[in-house]
C-alpha cells in the first residue's frame, strides 16, 4: 500500500461517503474492505409469556400507563412536540396474563412479618389470585389498582417465587451442616496426622473447591437441588474455616 494512499468509501458498490459526508463510519465498517460487520443479537419472544416478579414492577408499569393515556388524551395536531411510546400497552387482559404467568412460574405474594396482618382501612392483595379477582371484576381501573399495589407494598407484601429463604432458616440449615460435619468426619480428622485445627487456610479452600466443582457438575446435570445441597456443604466449610482461623470483620461504613 501507498504512504499516501486513502481509504475508499465506495466499497462493493456502495458510496457511502454519501451516507456519511464527514468521512466518519461507526458502524462496524472495516478501514481496509469497508465490509459491513453487523454487530447483532437475537432474541424471541414467545406470546403471552411475560410474567411479574416484583410488585414495585408492576406498578410502575401502571403509572407509566397512565402517564401514557394522560398524554394521548391532552395531545393536540398542531403540537410541535409529540411523543411515541413504544411497546405494548398495559390493558386488563395483558395484566391478567402476567399474573397468571407469575403463578404458573412459582411466585406467590408474601408478608415478610410472617404473618398477615389484615389492615382495617386500607384495601390491600394478600395473594396473587386476589389481584387476578380485582382484574377480572367489573370495577377494575388502573388508578384503583396501582393504589391498592401501592397499600400493599405499604404492609410489606412482596413477589416472592416460594424458594427464598430467611436468613434465620439459612443459618438453621448451616448449623445442621455444621453438626453433620463434625460427627460425619470426627474419624479422619487425625487421618493425616494433621488435626483439623492444625490445616492451613489453602486446605480449606481446596475442601471448598471440590464441593464447588461437585456442585458445577450438578448443575450441568440439570440438578439444582443437588448443586444447592453442595453450596450448603460450603458454607459449612467456609464457617468451619473461620471458627478454625478467624476472619477479618467486615466494617461499614456510616
Amino acid at each position: 500500500m501507498e504512504e499516501n494512499s486513502e481509504y475508499s468509501l465506495k466499497g462493493n458498490g456502495t458510496d457511502l461517503s454519501k451516507l456519511y459526508p464527514s468521512g466518519g463510519t461507526n458502524l462496524g465498517f472495516s478501514a481496509v474492505t469497508t465490509t459491513f460487520i453487523p454487530n447483532t443479537n437475537f432474541m424471541q419472544v414467545i406470546p403471552n409469556s411475560h410474567f411479574w416478579t416484583d410488585l414495585s414492577q408492576i406498578s410502575y408499569s401502571i403509572v407509566c400507563e397512565l402517564q401514557r393515556q394522560k398524554y394521548e388524551s391532552e395531545k393536540h395536531p398542531e403540537d410541535e412536540h409529540t411523543v411515541t411510546y413504544v411497546g405494548e400497552h398495559l390493558t386488563k387482559d395483558y395484566i391478567i396474563i402476567g399474573l397468571t404467568n407469575s403463578i404458573k412460574n412459582g411466585y406467590k405474594l408474601k408478608q415478610s412479618f410472617g404473618q398477615i396482618l389484615t389492615p382495617k382501612h386500607y384495601p390491600i392483595f394478600t395473594s396473587i389470585e386476589d389481584m387476578i379477582e380485582f382484574a377480572n371484576s367489573d370495577g377494575f381501573t388502573l388508578d384503583y389498582f396501582v393504589n391498592v399495589i401501592k397499600n400493599t407494598l405499604g404492609f410489606n407484601f412482596k413477589l416472592t417465587n416460594g424458594k427464598k429463604m430467611e436468613r434465620t432458616d439459612v443459618y438453621k440449615l448451616i448449623d445442621g451442616e455444621r453438626d453433620y460435619q463434625d460427627e460425619k468426619w470426627n474419624t479422619r480428622r487425625t487421618a493425616d496426622n494433621i488435626p483439623d485445627e492444625e490445616k492451613p487456610v489453602a486446605e480449606w479452600i481446596n475442601y471448598i473447591e471440590f464441593h464447588i466443582a461437585k456442585a458445577k457438575n450438578k448443575v450441568y446435570r440439570l440438578d439444582t437441588e443437588g448443586a444447592l445441597a453442595e453450596i450448603r456443604k460450603v458454607t459449612a466449610l467456609g464457617v468451619c474455616t473461620m471458627e478454625i482461623h478467624g476472619a477479618p470483620e467486615r466494617i461499614i461504613k456510616e
